[in-house]
């Protein structure tokens, strides 16, 4: 588990919710972890998503949501 030195950059955490190569209950530790040491972490769980996103519409999300974050934490907006 990283500690509150470890991780700098605000963290955007995308994960199917049966994902099994990143179990949702190891993810959500590092996210409430960072959550308590105030560090900047957002999660979205998708249900019925696996390790990679197969519906359309969850990858649209992923990609809005990806985006956004990028403009928020690299370009200052």
């Amino acid at each position: 588990m990283p500690t509150d030195t470890d991780v700098k950059s605000p963290l955007l955490v995308l994960e199917g919710d049966n994902d099994p190569r990143v179990p949702k209950e190891e993810a959500q530790q590092v996210v409430d972890q960072l959550k308590k040491d105030g560090k900047i972490v957002d999660a979205r769980y998708y249900p019925q998503e696996g390790h990679g996103f197969t519906k359309r519409e969850d990858r649209i999300d992923a990609i809005e949501r990806t985006l956004a974050w990028f403009d928020r934490y690299l370009k200052g907006k």
